[in-house]
């Protein structure tokens, strides 16, 4: 099936299916598709989406989708419709990027995306107006790839208004270890798809994890458990949510707003934790020559947790080196 024919309207009731969505024509006259996982209940309730590899170079997302598409059934689902995406962006997959190698694009940039456009675009295009707009809850999945390191997180919409409430309860639902509000999602990088939800009024989430071109056990564990949870919250599933512990909640702005960029090449040598606590004096780390010699000097400038590093300690002009999340630290 061609994507432009899907709709998840049309999906009938109590099934279990994995198919493709056909997107676009390759050189060597194959397709560009999207892999599709949906689990449907007996009577009708809320849709959940789930994506993943929306960047070719983060893993957690498609191993998680995998294992929860395993563990249901169709029985267990009471109402309602779980449609999981295990990767979206099939050429940066394909190549273990952040960004396309057919258009050199970051399809988290591009959204809500141009169906005429070339192949991210398409791709954000039929993200928002396929899986997006039809969602009552959207979840995508990410994590830092191979280049960062970043907390264990879900995000959520911290504003007073309905889908700031209904995400914030999503969040504490899903329960990873850092639970981070966002209270200017009107800030956030424009193209991705927690921007995109916003902009179009719908209930958006997102996670990170460590990343750095590997999967690791305890997180893949707390990403299945948060999507049982998520099924659970929206009485989509019996029982109650699983508990799992909250380390940190944290309220405030964006961190992806503005991780420090490197300045010179070298050797990045970080001085701080993951989820430390630094305030605007302190030293982040510094570029060295092969030498030992520092080169630049990264201070936080502000107060706040760390929520991302750099994984790759060879860095480039311009490469991100650490996110600092601002703003106030809730009881979970």
């Amino acid at each position: 099936m061609h994507i432009e024919d899907f709709k998840i309207a049309d999906l009938p009731q109590g099934r279990k299916a994995f198919e493709w969505l056909d997107v676009a024509s390759r050189p060597d006259g194959g397709m560009w598709r999207v892999p599709l996982c949906t689990v449907t209940g007996r009577e009708p309730g809320p849709t959940l989406v789930v994506i993943a590899g929306i960047h070719g170079d983060e893993y957690e997302g498609p191993e998680t989708i995998a294992r929860v598409y395993q563990r249901l059934t169709p029985e267990q689902i009471t109402r309602g419709k779980l449609v999981m995406v295990p990767f979206f962006n099939q050429p940066a997959w394909e190549a273990g990027t952040r960004t396309s190698p057919v258009d050199g694009l970051n399809l988290a940039r591009v959204m809500p995306g141009d169906p005429q456009g070339s192949i991210s675009h398409r791709l954000g295009y039929y993200v928002t107006i396929k899986f997006i707009d039809p969602s009552d809850l959207f979840l995508d999945i990410h994590s830092g790839g191979v280049a960062l390191n970043i907390c264990t997180s879900v995000y959520y919409y911290a504003t007073d208004n309905e889908i700031g409430h209904q995400t914030k309860a999503a969040a504490m639902a899903f329960a990873a270890p850092a639970v981070i509000g966002s209270i200017h999602p009107e800030n956030a990088v424009y193209g991705c798809s927690f921007r995109t939800c916003w902009d179009r009024g719908k209930a958006g989430m997102f996670t990170e994890a460590h990343g750095a071109g590997r999967t690791l056990p305890h997180e893949i564990d707390c990403f299945t458990t948060g999507v049982f949870n998520l099924l659970k919250h929206l009485d989509m599933m019996e029982g109650e949510p699983a508990p799992q512990r909250i380390t940190h909640h944290l309220v405030g702005d964006d961190q992806r707003q503005g991780p420090s960029t490197a300045n010179v090449g070298g050797f990045f040598r970080p001085e701080v934790r993951i989820l430390e606590h630094v305030t605007p004096e302190q030293r982040i780390g510094v570029i060295q020559d092969f030498s030992g010699a520092v080169l630049e000097e990264f201070f936080a400038g502000r107060e706040g947790y760390v929520t991302t590093l750099r994984a790759v300690p060879r860095v480039n002009v311009g490469d991100s080196l650490f996110g600092i999340t601002g703003g106030e630290q809730l009881a979970g």
